[in-house]
């Protein structure tokens, strides 16, 4: 592809938001700071504080929506400059112009996103401050130095190399070796930040189990390192399909056949690093989850297997839709390859191996989301309980396919058919000639389908990995006395998930028309 192809000038790099952000992250030092009683360090018992209800929804809610939304955000910020710096580099190994834009446009969303990570994570410590104080304080008691030194240090100087890569583009296009290495800086404290605050997530999961840990015992416990691998990936991960929902968006926007090919081929490169990200990625999964058994097989048993294993039911639905959705967009994308009609019957092969591959990961020992049914279960059905709870699961002779050996297999054979069909693909644009802006349009519904399951995802499993701590807001430590510790059905968690993954959706699409179409629009008038 020839350079002028892709040498549409980019908006100018001016970023949404820098006051807001600056202002959000100094009223949350400022919170932390103030709130703080006088004898935190000493450790000292708290007082008695009068309980907060956040009105309508309640405390939890309110905290699970803001939370959700704050990791969201956090996640885009950190997957996308990996993808960002690549580019960079990628360019000036190729002086290939479209890399080029590409990071420039997309570190442009990720600034409007910056800011409101910021502000999400504010009002999170304002409502945990607030609604849940003695809670707060006890975490903040005893992660001093990450809560008060590391987090705030590390957030400041994330914030100034952010904003110093973001402004520095244009002055420093003569020493890209330099920009460079602010974007990988850029990166490395992004990485660190996401280290520090898992040790406070795992730990509420999964806390040491000696008298008087040190604050090192607390931070290296039993999940924090499978916890830091498998949201790194899932980060990217989710970082590739977003960056295909960018280009989907403006691919359908665009109005010159140039942008088209261009935001054609942003579609393929964030499906690719979608894809290539998320088949290590149940693997990552599977070693995260067997840290919970080793650490109490009891925890691992509530996850799997009894109150929260119809999550994992749903769970599986979304990982084999972005399988399938992931495998059938390069089934259209080799539509548009002259010469790859020899490789299609290798795709489609593929294709059909990850759909059935999918159903039997899905597929339940019964349909019961505890590991024994409770009487309350039956009361709406006539007859025997025996005869109705062999209604309620797989036939004898079908039995073999909820077995993990069975799941197990089954996600193997998709990771290998995915990574057969990616290959196979690669070969044919290596062989054939590829024709930019001529993809089948379904294509773009296929990209915005794949982001939108991938934060639907997100947040799904996040509920899980909080919901697991059962009646406990730090396991087996610090109870849950409030009249919401309990484990939500699935339709309560689902239905509030998918509310999240919509407001998400609609905020994060209109942050991509503001970065990238608004500015296009009122250069053109």
């Amino acid at each position: 592809m020839q350079r002028s192809l892709f040498k549409k000038s980019s908006p100018c790099l001016r970023p949404a938001g820098t006051s807001l952000l600056l202002i959000t992250h100094c009223s949350l030092l400022i919170a932390v700071f103030c709130l703080l009683p006088t004898d935190i360090f000493a450790g000292s018992k708290m007082p008695a504080t009068e309980e907060l209800s956040f009105p309508l929804i309640g405390n939890r809610t309110i905290i699970w929506i803001i939370a959700q939304f704050h990791i969201l955000f956090a996640s885009f910020i950190l997957g996308v400059p990996l993808f960002v710096v690549i580019s960079e580099f990628l360019y000036m190994r190729t002086k290939d112009y479209k890399y080029e834009r590409l990071a420039k446009e997309i570190t442009k969303v990720t600034a409007i996103a910056y800011s409101l990570t910021a502000l999400s994570g504010a009002t999170f410590a304002f409502l945990m401050f607030g609604l849940y104080p003695d809670f707060a304080y006890y975490m903040i008691n005893k992660f001093a130095p990450l809560w008060l030194i590391f987090y705030p240090g590390l957030f400041t100087v994330e914030t100034i190399l952010m904003y110093l890569y973001y402004y520095s583009w244009e002055p420093l296009k003569d020493r890209k070796g330099l920009h460079l290495t602010i974007g990988i800086l850029l990166n490395i404290v992004g990485i660190a930040t996401l280290f520090n605050m898992d040790a406070i997530a795992a730990y509420m999961n999964t806390p040491p189990r000696m008298e008087n840990p040190t604050l090192w015992n607390n931070v290296y416990n039993f999940t924090w390192m499978p916890l830091n691998f498998h949201r790194l990936i899932g980060n990217l991960t989710f970082g590739g399909y977003m960056v295909g929902m960018i280009g989907a968006y403006m691919y359908m926007w665009s109005e010159t056949k140039e942008d088209k090919e261009y935001y054609d081929w942003v579609g393929y490169l964030g499906n690719t690093i979608g894809v290539s990200a998320m088949i290590p990625l149940p693997i990552m999964g599977y070693i995260y989850a067997n840290e919970f058994y080793l650490y109490d097989a009891s925890a691992g048993m509530y996850m799997m297997s009894d109150r929260l294993s119809m999550y994992f039911e749903v769970q599986a639905v979304l990982v084999g839709f972005l399988f399938v959705a992931s495998n059938y967009y390069i089934w259209l994308s080799m539509k548009r390859i002259q010469g790859a009609e020899r490789y299609m019957p290798i795709v489609k092969a593929g294709y059909i191996l990850v759909f059935f591959g999918a159903l039997i990961w899905f597929i339940p020992r019964h349909y019961f989301a505890t590991m024994v049914p409770e009487p309350q279960m039956y009361a709406h059905l006539a007859g025997g309980k025996a005869e109705l709870f062999k209604l309620t699961e797989l036939p004898g002779h079908l039995s073999f396919l909820a077995l993990m050996k069975a799941k197990n297999t089954a996600a193997g054979l998709i990771c290998l058919a995915t990574l057969m069909n990616y290959i196979v693909y690669r070969l044919a644009i290596k062989r054939g000639t590829i024709v930019w802006g001529q993809i089948d349009f379904k294509s773009q519904y296929v990209l915005i389908f794949l982001a939108f399951s991938d934060i639907w995802l997100m947040n799904l499993m996040g509920a899980v990995r909080e919901l697991c701590r059962k009646y406990f807001h730090i396991y087996l430590i610090v109870k849950d006395t409030t009249p919401e510790a309990y484990t939500p059905t699935l339709a309560y968690a689902s239905t509030l998930t998918t509310q999240i993954t919509f407001m998400f959706f609609i905020i994060f699409t209109f942050i991509i028309w503001l970065g990238l179409k608004f500015g296009q629009e009122k250069k053109k008038h």
